[in-house]
């Protein structure tokens, strides 16, 4: 299992905050288990071209993807999540 750092650019950043002051459980425990095992078959439920990944999130209210990607660094263990699309 491949345990790894999830980074946020500004606006995910701002986005995750809010979804943490709103109790989105569901995208909390996508993005954990992101963080936990992005190797995971639910991690990379999407797939795009260029090495993005996608994890469909449906809360209450909306449907989620959280777009990603391995980090082109040298370490393949960090993780970027690139947006989330409301």
């Amino acid at each position: 299992m491949t345990v790894a750092e999830v980074r946020f650019s500004p606006a995910a950043l701002l986005v995750c905050d809010g979804l943490e002051k709103a109790a989105a459980l569901q995208m909390l425990d996508a993005i954990d288990l992101l963080e936990a095992d992005p190797s995971s078959a639910p991690c990379r439920k999407r797939s795009f071209r260029g090495g993005l990944w996608g994890i469909p999130v449906r809360d209450r209210h909306d449907d989620w993807l959280i777009v990603w990607e391995l980090d082109p660094r040298p370490s393949p263990r960090s993780v970027h999540r690139r947006r989330s699309v409301a």
